[in-house]
């Protein structure tokens, strides 16, 4: 009697293992499914991807019941079974072109792993000077280590040492001292593995816009407001936020130095107003 309701405790296990892995098999493939099958309506339209999604689909299922049927007969199905199911399901997911929430999750882990393997080497730091030979700004010169290839988004924020930031700030100085890259805080970076990277960027306060189609500058008629909090000759701080392409929001490499040199944002303003800067049209 104990033996009979010992074999069907451990039939109703392996059931519920194997319609675990059937449910989880199924979820996986969804994003995988409706990526592809959005090309039937493409043109022009590929109506073999529903083959495709259905191999990734069914081809995993057969395995895994077949698996179930065969090995729940053996001395140790609790242990080869799942064993089975987890080499099925692994190697599907590995094989997704595109991730399911599983294969996403490890791909976050993975890269988030990288991303704090990022590392700065050297920095240094210059007035930024129009064609003029005016200073409107700061030249910032860094190096950093990437010891794993990929697609990275940079911020850069800059904001004086005098001033320090609470976590309200999460990093980042809003005031008009603050500097901010010509090119926007927000770029991407594309490197190989194993290399060091050397970043070249200039810095503008925020009174001041760059316009790139025409490759000027514009002074904001905000300026004098912005100003109102300037701190006068000081040191800046430089922060590099280091992302990954498809990692969790909270996983950001910080790497951090000051300028060596002291800046006053107000001589950034009086060499504006020197070489005749144009307004910005609001």
């Amino acid at each position: 009697m104990m033996d009979n309701r010992e074999s069907r405790r451990k039939q109703i296990t392996l059931l519920i293992i194997a319609w675990s892995f059937s449910i989880l098999i199924v979820a996986e493939n969804v994003p995988h499914a409706g990526h592809r099958l959005l090309t039937i309506f493409s043109s022009p339209p590929e109506p073999q991807t529903s083959l495709v999604v259905g191999a990734y689909v069914f081809l995993p299922l057969a395995l895994l019941w077949a698996s179930w049927a065969y090995l729940r007969k053996g001395k140790r199905p609790l242990v080869s079974f799942p064993i089975a199911a987890c080499v099925i399901f692994l190697t599907m997911d590995y094989l997704l072109p595109y991730p399911g929430p599983v294969k996403k999750t490890f791909l976050m882990i993975d890269e988030g792993r990288k991303i704090y393997a990022v590392g700065l080497e050297n920095s240094g730091d210059a007035p930024f000077l129009t064609k003029q030979g005016n200073p409107i700004g700061v030249s910032l010169n860094y190096t950093m280590s990437m010891p794993a290839g990929g697609k990275y988004p940079i911020q850069t924020h800059l904001s004086p040492t005098s001033r320090p930031l609470t976590p309200e700030d999460a990093g980042i100085d809003q005031t008009g001292s603050a500097l901010e890259v010509v090119t926007r805080p927000d770029e991407w970076l594309t490197v190989q593995s194993r290399t060091s990277v050397k970043r070249l960027r200039d810095a503008i306060p925020r009174f001041i816009l760059y316009n790139a189609s025409k490759d000027e500058f514009c002074l904001s008629p905000l300026a004098k407001d912005l100003m109102k909090d300037n701190p006068g000759l000081v040191n800046y701080r430089v922060e590099i936020r280091v992302g990954g392409n498809q990692t969790f929001l909270d996983q950001i490499a910080l790497l951090h130095f000051e300028t060596r040199n002291s800046y006053d944002v107000h001589a950034f303003y009086e060499s504006a107003v020197k070489e005749h800067m144009p307004f910005c049209s609001l």
